[in-house]
């Protein structure tokens, strides 16, 4: 009997492992952000919220917190709906050999280096003429987060039934009000969950943004400046804040993902 829970045992162990390795750095975060010492070290002996008071008295952090949230937005909402169309176009192909090579080019942005897509960006608004600002960054958070929500929405697109579209069009429907009545309303949850991913992967954007925002700044890019100083836990404190605000994201985008009409 013991014999035979050995295999249990060790597999209990190993998942242990292996959450403690991904989430302890997070808990060490978070508890040293609540911690009244400057100095990052065990034990604590008291708590407090003067960390989180000291980062957000910072004027830049105001300013810094303001370009990330139009970032955020400007990437669920555009590859919201540029991610649903094409997942719409892609599924309505017949040809199964051109759907999945569009579906794996669609991806490609997911594969290559940030560092790679982020330098390309840079040389190719400069070679426009656009100078480096938040709007080159909002196009790089769009081309970054886009595979993810494209996945997302056809793999929600796989199981849409077409026929009820062409029941509407046998009933008299146009093509609009069709996807205004029918298609929509049905896709609306998923295309919301998918966009509340991609605000989540854009608030989370260090190395696209870093190459292409200029003198402007995101919270990952004010971190990563106050962090060459040195570490004090106002950075704990924003990294805190950040981390919360990408969960509750996520779990937003799986509940909506997950919902049916």
């Amino acid at each position: 009997m013991v014999r035979a829970n050995r295999p249990g045992v060790f597999a209990i162990g190993y998942l242990a492992a292996v959450l403690l390795l991904l989430y302890a750095p997070v808990v060490v975060i978070v508890l040293f952000s609540f911690a009244d010492s400057p100095r990052l070290s065990l034990p604590i002996e008291g708590l407090t919220l003067d960390w989180y008071r000291n980062a957000f008295d910072n004027p830049l952090m105001g300013v810094a917190v303001r370009n990330s949230l139009i970032l955020a937005v400007v990437s669920a909402v555009g590859c919201g709906t540029l991610g649903a169309a094409f997942a719409f176009g892609i599924v309505k192909m017949k040809r199964a050999r051109l759907r999945g090579a569009l579906l794996g080019a669609s991806l490609l942005p997911a594969v290559v280096p940030l560092l790679v897509i982020g330098i390309s960006l840079a040389v190719f608004f400069s070679a426009l003429g656009l100078h480096q600002s938040l709007r080159n960054a909002a196009f790089g958070h769009i081309l970054v987060c886009l595979p993810f929500v494209i996945l997302t929405m056809n793999a929600r697109l796989e199981t849409f039934d077409f026929s009820v579209l062409e029941a509407a069009r046998d009933l008299g429907a146009s093509p609009f009000r069709a996807f205004r009545d029918i298609t929509f309303p049905l896709i609306r949850p998923s295309i919301l969950g998918a966009g509340l991913l991609a605000a989540a992967l854009s608030l989370d954007e260090f190395v696209v943004t870093w190459f292409n925002i200029g003198s402007q700044q995101t919270l990952p890019v004010l971190v990563w400046g106050l962090m060459r100083r040195g570490i004090d836990p106002s950075i704990n404190a924003v990294a805190s804040v950040l981390m919360i605000t990408m969960v509750a994201l996520v779990i937003g985008s799986s509940l909506y993902g997950r919902r049916r009409r």
